[in-house]
């Protein structure tokens, strides 16, 4: 996935998440905590699947 798109679907997912805590809660504090919430585990998954894909693309090499 290109990073231009991967950012426009986080985006999309951080503002989406925002607005539905916000309608369900009515509190700013309670949205901001879950959208920086949210944004931090967004962020450790993909990290995650970063180092999964190099450790992939690393054994891959060894089997040649």
């Amino acid at each position: 996935m290109r990073f231009g798109v991967f950012h426009r679907i986080l985006w999309l997912l951080m503002c989406t998440n925002a607005l539905v805590v916000y309608c369900v809660s009515q509190s700013v504090r309670r949205t901001i905590v879950t959208t920086l919430a949210v944004s931090f585990l967004l962020q450790l998954a993909y990290f995650g699947s970063l180092l999964f894909l190099v450790w992939r693309a690393g054994c891959d090499r060894r089997t040649v």
